[in-house]
């Protein structure tokens, strides 16, 4: 049996014609889209241009107005900014002035006025301690001659004739040098002289030679201090056996009396007119050069 070409099944024309529906419905929207829409204008067309850059304008003059705002702040932040620096800086300078006045009240004008009086006050103590020193060796020396008088007898060196004239001799005159040393010292207590080593304040600047000279000042005063108190001790009781001798010569003490006050007395006075010499010794180590 042949096949006849004319009658060739109808499905094959049948799955072209539905290929060909499917292509033109896809292309179809297409066509007709770009049919109907506006053409944008290019950039060689005049009109276009110009619509396109007024509406630039437009849109970005808002833009350019609150732009001149920040600028106009940041100026004003600028010229905050400078006059706060200004301020800051003004402010060191006006605490370098309060320090500057303030060291000018106790820098080295100060320093030198404290300086120049505790030199005044220390040249004053040392020239007021000269009289009651000078005093008390005169008086003490009578005191020492008789105690050395009763030790040598003791130690039977000297006779009792010989004792008795080297206490006829240094009572001579006895009553009058003590009582010179008592006005003299009264004289130096009442003046209330003191003398001060430089406060450390103004002593770092204080010119080493001159420094020296005040604490060396200080320290002689401050021993001849001592001197004078152990002075005092030892002419208090000179002036107890002064008195005696007086009170044996005018017959209101026998001579037993005498002889024993005059025991006590020898044994006291020996101890503090060496304590007294010792003091004595160790001021005449130092000096005041400052008189």
């Amino acid at each position: 049996m042949t096949i006849d070409p004319d009658h060739t099944p109808s499905s094959t024309r049948r799955i072209l014609l539905l290929l060909l529906a499917c292509v033109l419905a896809l292309a179809l929207p297409f066509m007709v889209m770009r049919a109907i829409a506006p053409r944008p204008a290019s950039s060689a067309d005049p009109a276009g241009v110009a619509a396109l850059v007024a509406g630039s304008a437009a849109a970005t003059a808002p833009r350019g107005t609150s732009t001149n705002r920040p600028t106009a702040r940041t100026a004003t932040t600028g010229r905050t900014a400078t006059a706060t620096g200004a301020t800051s800086t003004s402010a060191p300078s006006s605490t370098t002035s309060t320090s500057a006045a303030s060291s000018s009240t106790s820098g080295p004008a100060g320093g030198t006025e404290a300086l120049a009086a505790d030199a005044e006050a220390c040249r004053l103590a040392n020239l007021r301690q000269q009289s009651p020193l000078s005093a008390a060796a005169v008086s003490l020396a009578q005191f020492d001659k008789h105690i050395d008088a009763m030790n040598l007898l003791v130690a039977g060196k000297i006779t009792l004739a010989v004792a008795t004239t080297f206490w006829d001799q240094t009572r001579v005159g006895a009553a009058q040098n003590a009582a010179a040393f008592r006005s003299a010292d009264k004289q130096l207590t009442a003046a209330t002289s003191t003398c001060r080593p430089p406060d450390p304040s103004v002593a770092y600047s204080t010119p080493y030679g001159q420094l020296l000279a005040i604490s060396g000042c200080a320290n002689a005063i401050k021993a001849r201090t001592t001197e004078l108190a152990r002075a005092r001790a030892a002419v208090t009781t000179w002036e107890h056996h002064i008195h005696d001798m007086e009170m044996l010569r005018t017959g209101h003490i026998t001579p037993a009396q005498a002889t024993a006050a005059w025991s006590k007395n020898w044994r006291t006075g020996a101890g503090q007119l060496a304590a007294y010499d010792a003091a004595a010794a160790a001021a005449a180590k130092l000096h005041c050069s400052l008189d």
